[in-house]
């Protein structure tokens, strides 16, 4: 019986998850320190778990910060960039989430951002807080207050956050390495095993 020849099946390598890291940042001043280390966590976070890591994926709220008070009210550019933030958020996988100690909690601008995102709209998320305190006594207040929020919109936080004090700054890839070590495994996991399972191809 004459042979048959069979093209190779070139299977697909699996996607990489989390495909990209979403960072928002709550600080109410434009600059801020909070700002920097959201970005450092982010980049250092996609580096360890060989995720693209995209400028074009951190929203700072103070860049919009009145769209984020007016709601419906707002209009142009502000508006703009509400509406693309949201959906950024609402559709990532992984988001680093940071905010200054402020009161004793994270800041009203922060809140303002999540009360406006959907019901759910963080389901499927891996949401990994992020504080910055001036005080070692109030370092971990915003990340308790924060947590159920989170929960309330969806998302999982399986792993501690990143909780930072203001001299961590100076020398954050070195405070960050442990944090790295521990967690990010279990962040890249979760974001797997969250993902929807496709459905089976009817049989022809």
């Amino acid at each position: 019986m004459p042979s048959v020849a069979v093209e190779p099946r070139v299977v697909p390598d699996p996607p990489v998850w989390p495909q990209s890291v979403v960072t928002v940042v709550g600080n109410p001043r434009a600059g801020s320190r909070t700002a920097a280390a959201a970005a450092s966590v982010a980049e250092l976070l996609s580096s360890e778990l060989g995720t693209p890591y995209r400028l074009d994926e951190l929203v700072d709220l103070v860049t919009f910060a009145p769209a984020i008070f007016q709601g419906d009210a707002a209009v142009g550019a502000e508006r703009a960039a509400l509406e693309s933030a949201i959906d950024l958020v609402s559709s990532a996988s992984l988001v680093v989430i940071a905010t200054p100690v402020y009161k004793g909690s994270y800041t009203g601008l922060l809140k303002s951002f999540l009360d406006v995102l959907r019901p759910g709209a963080l389901a499927g998320a891996v949401v990994v807080p992020v504080t910055v305190s001036a005080a070692p006594s109030h370092k971990l207040l915003a990340d308790q207050h924060l947590r159920p929020v989170l929960a309330e919109l969806g998302a999982s936080v399986p792993v501690p956050g990143v909780i930072l004090e203001e001299r961590d700054l100076e020398d954050l890839q070195v405070v960050l390495s442990p944090w790295l070590r521990q967690n990010a495994g279990i962040v890249q996991a979760t974001t797997i095993a969250l993902q929807p399972v496709a459905e089976p191809t009817p049989a022809q």
